[in-house]
């Protein structure tokens, strides 16, 4: 209600029926649960098929995907992004336009993009170049507030090295980017797959969720040492056992990171946690058609 204009009306009121106050519009969105993109507190799933759409997936809050009711029936997801998206890196989780709600961001060709925020039923707005000339095999995800500063940030892994883009929250035109820093040692990210699940450890540092493709290792790399420490947590998680592997947040709202993968099978699978080895199947066909996930 403090947005309201309530100031008293002008003697020379028009006596055309306008008022003179002009009108004041205001999106609220508030904080979002990581990973929530349509604003039900529940974290969602996206993912890239191969006729190059971007779907959004609706968490049940359990683990699982809920029926999308959108266009008057039920269905499996929402599309947000028409053709276009095939071979891009694509991640969401953080506010990178302040507007209090999740944005996503990828890599689509050489370029990485944001995505501003969106709401159920919608397609993603048109991006902002943040950044150009990135591999175009280069991995993204929005790992979290890397630095302390209260805003998400952006970790890029590319030439076979770790990279930070710091949000830069306080730019005259939102969304931006500090240049990048490397970071996570002294490179070999090559052979793996990361992707952004959280804090896992609870030391309220997010950390990084990386599958060593050479072996199906599975590994937290700390985000207190900016990745530069790790500890095997899983293994069998090889490309062919688990195509694709995703971070899932606090997808069943117990306090901890999970993660969801794709099987040999072309399923779907929850890790309720992916130290503990226990798996759901929560999607029963159709996820062979996916070439990305997050």
């Amino acid at each position: 209600m403090s947005r309201l204009d309530t100031s008293p009306n002008e003697l020379n009121e028009p006596t055309n029926g306008y008022s003179d106050h002009a009108p004041v519009i205001a999106r609220l969105g508030g904080d979002r649960t990581p990973g929530d993109l349509s604003g039900d507190g529940k974290p969602d799933l996206v993912a890239i098929d191969t006729a190059g759409r971007l779907r959004l997936y609706h968490g049940d809050g359990k683990g699982g995907i809920a029926p999308y009711l959108g266009d008057g029936f039920a269905a499996n997801y929402e599309e947000i992004g028409d053709g276009g998206w095939l071979g891009a890196s694509v991640s969401h989780r953080g506010d990178f336009t302040r507007d209090g709600l999740e944005d996503v961001v990828a890599r689509v060709g050489t370029e990485l993009r944001i995505y501003p925020s969106r709401f159920a039923g919608t397609r993603l707005a048109p991006p902002t170049v943040v950044a150009k000339g990135l591999p175009t095999n280069a991995q993204v995800v929005t790992a979290g507030d890397m630095n302390n500063d209260g805003d998400a940030d952006i970790v890029v892994s590319a030439d076979g090295r770790l990279w930070l883009y710091e949000n830069d929250s306080n730019a005259a035109i939102l969304p931006a980017v500090q240049p990048r820093v490397e970071i996570g040692g002294n490179g070999g990210w090559s052979p793996m797959t990361i992707t952004a699940p959280g804090d896992m450890d609870k030391d309220n540092r997010p950390d990084l969720l990386v599958r060593d493709t050479r072996d199906g290792y599975l590994y937290r790399y700390d985000g207190s040492t900016m990745f530069g420490t790790r500890t095997q947590i899983g293994y069998g998680y090889t490309t062919t056992n688990r195509p694709l592997i995703a971070g899932a947040a606090d997808a069943n709202r117990d306090g901890a990171a999970d993660m969801w993968t794709t099987t040999e099978t072309g399923t779907l699978t929850f890790y309720g946690n992916p130290a503990g080895g226990a798996n759901t199947v929560v999607g029963a066909s159709g996820w062979g058609t996916i070439t990305a996930i997050s």
